[in-house]
């Protein structure tokens, strides 16, 4: 007996030796006991981390129970068939969640909310969960399903979600229109219109008249709403304001109004994840960015006003698109200067091409393919 029991070792998992697990929402997971791990086969640990005004997709584990201890930080767990009931967690709480039970969990705080989950499988089986009051037929579906919405404003931090946003609301702020991840407050820092350096990215929909005079409406609006769903968030996870729909595209807008010194990075960085994500799609998408000055600012006639830019950095960006090809994300000369390191940082090469644009003459431009041309 003695002899069986030293030939058992304990084993360390080091911070540095967690294996990467799967995503919900803003949370992380990364596996601490597991098979791949450490080769248990009857008890599973998990290190969930959920940064500051984040949350996890609304989900429910359909093959195991867990156990969940709060390391650090302070938050909600949202559970109950409609998601309405609210359990407030700290450190030193625990919380037992069984199969089949919808829950959300919400970081209120200024830090991490760290879990430490404990299951009893060695994988873990999620379905995403949709409330019956979210559950309408097709016919009566919003045009546009809501993104993942973080309880604070990405820029400032204040809260404009949630049990915390009852004093900003008191105080007249709310989530901001064009980027329901930032808040009024932001969206105010540019009084009137002042000349500004953005950075502006105009996204389409290729062969769009096509399927209008071909397609019934409902592919068409099908189409629509995949093309929305999937670039809006896209934008407001990279501090862009989508400041019109366009029908079949859109513009969009970096650095108003809320400054970033990498706005014309994190345009690159979104016209890359949104080519990324149609890239198994039906339908092809072209992208024109360009930065420059232009005239930003709260712009229109009597009562009717609202925040937006024009001038010739819009205008060049929007020719940009229209020479783009499904798959294409054709960059100007300011934009290819400064996200140059960040595509040779990912090994991304583009072609460099002269090219007369009506209204500009010769533009230098660079063009960065995506996808494969249809054979």
């Amino acid at each position: 007996m003695l002899a069986r029991w030293m030939e058992s070792e304990v084993r360390l998992v080091s911070r540095d030796q967690l294996a990467a697990g799967a995503r919900s929402g803003g949370m992380s997971r990364a596996m601490a006991i597991a098979g791949e791990t450490v080769g248990s086969t009857a008890i599973f640990t998990v290190l969930s981390r959920l940064p500051p005004g984040l949350r996890s997709s609304p989900h429910v584990h359909t093959n195991c129970e867990s156990s969940i201890y709060v390391a650090s930080g302070q938050g909600r767990m949202l559970t109950g068939a409609n998601l309405d009931r609210a359990l407030l967690i700290q450190p030193g709480d625990f919380l037992f969640v069984p199969p089949g039970a919808p829950h959300v969990v919400v970081n209120d705080g200024d830090g991490d909310l760290v879990l430490v989950v404990s299951r009893n499988t060695s994988e873990e089986q999620v379905e995403d969960y949709l409330a019956p009051h979210e559950r309408l037929p097709d016919q009566r579906k919003a045009p546009f399903a809501k993104p993942l919405l973080l309880d604070r404003c990405k820029t400032c931090r204040t809260p404009i979600r949630g049990p915390l946003a009852i004093v900003s609301r008191l105080r007249g702020i709310h989530s901001y229109g064009k980027n329901p991840q930032l808040c009024t407050r932001c969206e105010t820092s540019i009084r009137g219109s002042e000349d500004r350096v953005v950075t502006i990215l105009f996204a389409d929909i290729r062969g769009y008249s096509r399927m209008v005079s071909e397609g019934p409406n409902d592919a068409l609006l099908s189409v629509l709403r995949g093309f929305f769903n999937t670039a809006a968030p896209v934008v407001y996870d990279s501090f862009g304001v989508v400041d019109q729909f366009l029908g079949d595209g859109m513009k969009v807008l970096f650095n108003v109004p809320v400054p970033r010194v990498t706005h014309t990075e994190d345009a690159v960085k979104t016209a890359l994840t949104m080519q990324e994500r149609f890239s198994d799609a039906s339908f092809g998408v072209g992208i024109g960015v360009e930065t420059g000055m232009a005239l930003a600012g709260h712009i229109g006639v009597d009562t009717v006003v609202d925040f937006t830019c024009v001038g010739e950095t819009v205008n060049l960006a929007a020719r940009l698109q229209s020479i783009a090809a499904p798959g294409e994300i054709v960059l100007g000369p300011t934009a290819w200067r400064k996200a140059s390191a960040l595509l040779d940082e990912r090994g991304l090469t583009a072609a460099a091409e002269r090219m007369e644009l009506k209204g500009f003459g010769e533009v230098d431009i660079h063009r960065l393919a995506t996808r494969k041309p249809p054979s």
